[in-house]
C-alpha cells in the first residue's frame, strides 16, 4: 500500500486533492442537482395545487351561485304571475310575455353574473310555453322537450337537486351547442301545484378557457368525472400526458403524480366530484437545472486543473516555512487571535505571505465583531418580521364577513365590525412597539371575540379573569390573538356544544402566566408546541419564536390535553410599567399608551 503513496509532497498534495476535494465535490454537485430536481418538482406541485384549488373553488361558487338563482326567480312575484296565467296562442300579448320573461333572465344575468355570464336559463310552464335566456339554433318545441326524462321527472315532483352533464350541439331539443352542467327546478302554486319547470345550465368548458392564466410550455387543464372520464381540454394537444378515461379511483381530493414525462396535480371540485386536473412536461421544468448541471461540471473541472498547477509551484516555496507557520497558527488559536508574525524577521515572498497572514487574522477579529453586531440586528429584524405575519387569514375571514354583512344584511352591525377590525389593524400595523399593556391586549383580544361572534353568530362564550394589579404588565402584542382562533377553528369545528373560552391571568413569583382553555374537541397530544399534530397554523409557532426572541429562556409556551378541551398555557418575565402623565396623556417609557 506504502508503494502507491507518492514521496514527494507536490504528488501528495495532488492526490489527496483528487481523493478529498475534487471526487467529493462532483458527487455533491450531482447530489444537490438530484435534490435540487426533487425540491423543483414539489415546489410545482404545490404551486399548482395552490393554484387550481383557487379555480376549483371559482367553479363551486359559480355553481352555487347558479343555483341560488332559482330563488330569485321564485320570488319575483311579476315573473311568476305571467308563468302561472301564461297569455294563450300567438296573440301580439304572448309574444310580449315571452320578451319580458327572457329581460328578466338577462336582469338576473346582469345583476348576479358580474363577469361574463356562463349560465343558461330554460323554462318549461304547464301551458306548452318555453321561454330561454339564449338565443337557440333551432326553433324549439315543447313536446320533445317535456319529453325528455329529466324534464318528465322533475313534472312529476321528484327531487333533482344535483348537478349532472347533458350534451349540447346542433341536435339538442333545448337549442344550444355548449354541453352544460344542468339541474332543474320546479315552481309551485299556492296549492302546492307544479306549474313550471326551471333548467339552469352551466357552461363548463367555455368557464375552464376563461378560468386558466395563459398556458405555457404545453401545460394543459382537463375537467374529469369521479368515473374517469374527461369532459373537457384546454388544448388538444399531447392527450398521451392525461388519457382518457383516468384511474382516478385511488385519487385523493387533492394530490400530485408523476405520469408519462409529465407532473400531474388535480384537485377535487366541490359539490360536483369531478376533478380539476393540470400537466406539465417535465423538460421545460428541468431544462435549465441540466444546463445548471453543465455548469457546475465545467466549472469544476476548470477549478481543478487551475488547482493542480497551483499546487504544483506553490508547493516548491511553502515546504520549508510550513513548520513555522504550523506553530504560529497553534498559537493563535490558543490565544484568541491575539498574535501577529513578525514582519522584520521575514524577506522576499514570504514576507508578503506574513503580511497576509497579519491582515487575516485583524480581518477575522474584524469579522467576529461585525458578526455579533449583525447578529443582533437579525434578531430584531427576524421578531419584525414575525410580527408582520400574524392573522392573515383572519385578516381575509374578516374581510369577507364585512363584505357579506353589507352586502346581504346592511345594519348596524357593520360599523361594530369595522371599529373592531381597526383596532386590530392598528396594532398589527404599529412595527416599532413590541410589547403593550396587559388591559390592552385585552381590549385587542375583544375586539377580536366580537367579529368571531358576529360571524358564528355568538355559537361560544368567553370569560376573562385578571387581578387588577397586573393591568399595567407589559405582554407581547397580538399573543392572545392566536390562541383564541384556535380555540374557535380547530376546537369548535364539528362541535355538538356551546362552545366556551376561559382566559385567565395570574403571578407566579417573577412570572406572568396567561392560561387559554376551551372546551373543544382537544388533542391527540399534550406539552410542547413541536408534540402537537401538523395543521394548527403559523399562529403558535410564531408566537412561540417571538416569545424565545423577546424573553429567551424565560418565555414559553405549552399545551395540555384536558378531559374535555385544550388549555395553553404561556409563562413570561413578569414586566410591570405603570404609566406616567406626560402633558395631558398617559405615556409607557418607549411607547405610546
Amino acid at each position: 500500500m506504502r508503494h502507491w503513496i507518492p514521496q514527494t509532497l507536490k504528488y501528495r498534495l495532488f492526490l489527496a486533492f483528487l481523493l478529498i476535494i475534487l471526487l467529493p465535490i462532483i458527487l455533491l454537485n450531482m447530489t444537490h442537482v438530484q435534490k435540487f430536481e426533487t425540491l423543483m418538482r414539489e415546489q410545482v406541485s404545490s404551486q399548482n395545487l395552490e393554484q387550481m384549488t383557487t379555480i376549483t373553488s371559482s367553479l363551486g361558487n359559480l355553481l352555487s351561485v347558479s343555483e341560488k338563482t332559482f330563488t330569485l326567480i321564485e320570488q319575483d312575484s311579476f315573473l311568476t304571475a305571467m308563468l302561472k296565467n301564461p297569455e294563450s296562442g300567438l296573440s301580439y300579448t304572448a309574444v310580449q310575455q315571452k320578451l319580458k320573461i327572457e329581460e328578466k333572465f338577462n336582469a338576473i344575468n346582469n345583476s348576479v353574473f358580474l363577469a361574463n355570464s356562463y349560465v343558461y336559463y330554460t323554462i318549461l310552464d304547464a301551458d306548452r310555453h318555453v321561454y330561454m335566456s339564449y338565443g337557440p339554433n333551432r326553433i324549439l318545441n315543447y313536446e320533445t322537450i317535456a319529453a325528455q326524462p329529466r324534464v318528465q321527472e322533475a313534472f312529476q315532483g321528484k327531487s333533482l337537486s344535483s348537478w349532472l352533464l347533458e350534451e349540447g350541439g346542433p341536435d339538442s331539443v333545448f337549442g344550444i351547442n355548449p354541453s352544460l352542467l344542468t339541474m332543474y327546478k320546479v315552481l309551485r302554486d299556492e296549492n302546492n301545484r307544479i306549474y313550471a319547470v326551471i333548467r339552469i345550465g352551466v357552461d363548463f368548458r367555455s368557464w375552464l378557457r376563461s378560468a386558466i392564466p395563459s398556458q405555457v410550455n404545453e401545460e394543459q387543464y382537463v375537467l374529469a368525472s369521479s368515473e374517469g372520464q374527461i369532459h373537457a381540454r384546454s388544448s388538444e394537444g399531447n392527450n398521451d400526458a392525461i388519457p382518457n378515461p383516468l384511474q382516478v379511483a385511488s385519487w385523493e381530493p387533492t394530490g400530485s403524480q408523476v405520469e408519462n414525462n409529465h407532473i400531474i396535480s388535480y384537485s377535487k371540485i366541490p359539490n360536483l366530484n369531478w376533478f380539476l386536473i393540470k400537466s406539465v412536461p417535465t423538460k421545460y421544468l428541468f431544462q435549465k437545472v441540466n444546463q445548471l448541471q453543465q455548469s457546475y461540471i465545467l466549472t469544476t473541472l476548470f477549478i481543478a486543473v487551475l488547482f493542480i498547477v497551483m499546487t504544483f509551484l506553490i508547493s516548491t516555496t511553502i515546504t520549508r516555512p510550513l513548520q513555522l507557520l504550523q506553530r504560529k497558527m497553534s498559537d493563535v488559536v490558543r490565544r484568541n487571535l491575539k498574535i501577529q508574525l513578525p514582519e522584520e524577521s521575514y524577506k522576499g515572498e514570504i514576507l508578503t505571505f506574513v503580511q497576509a497572514f497579519n491582515n487575516m487574522v485583524r480581518d477575522v477579529e474584524n469579522l467576529l465583531h461585525r458578526l455579533k453586531e449583525e447578529e443582533r440586528n437579525k434578531e430584531s429584524m427576524r421578531f419584525q418580521m414575525l410580527l408582520s405575519q400574524m392573522n392573515p387569514h383572519f385578516l381575509l375571514n374578516t374581510l369577507n364577513t364585512v363584505k357579506w354583512l353589507a352586502i346581504e344584511i346592511g345594519n348596524k352591525q357593520i360599523p361594530e365590525v369595522c371599529e373592531s377590525l381597526g383596532k386590530l389593524l392598528e396594532a398589527g400595523i404599529r412595527l416599532d412597539v413590541d410589547l403593550i399593556h396587559l388591559e390592552h391586549e385585552i381590549e385587542l383580544a375583544q375586539s377580536y371575540i366580537s367579529i368571531q361572534k358576529l360571524r358564528y353568530d355568538r355559537e361560544f362564550d368567553v370569560a376573562i379573569s385578571y387581578d387588577p394589579e397586573l393591568r399595567f404588565a407589559l405582554v407581547p402584542k397580538l399573543s392572545l390573538q392566536p390562541l383564541i382562533e384556535n380555540s374557535i377553528y380547530h376546537g369548535f369545528a364539528n362541535l355538538d356544544r356551546v362552545g366556551r373560552i376561559d382566559i385567565r391571568f395570574r403571578r407566579e413569583e417573577d412570572e406572568l402566566v396567561i392560561e387559554v382553555e376551551d372546551n373543544g374537541v382537544g388533542l391527540k397530544n399534550s406539552g410542547s408546541l413541536s408534540s402537537t399534530k401538523k395543521g394548527n397554523g403559523i399562529a403558535l409557532k410564531n408566537l412561540e419564536e417571538r416569545l424565545a426572541l423577546l424573553y429567551r429562556k424565560q418565555g414559553k409556551i405549552t399545551l395540555e390535553r384536558l378531559e374535555m378541551g385544550t388549555l395553553v398555557r404561556l409563562r413570561m418575565l413578569l414586566l410591570l410599567s405603570p404609566p406616567y402623565l406626560k402633558g395631558e396623556s398617559l405615556h409607557v417609557d418607549g411607547s405610546l399608551g
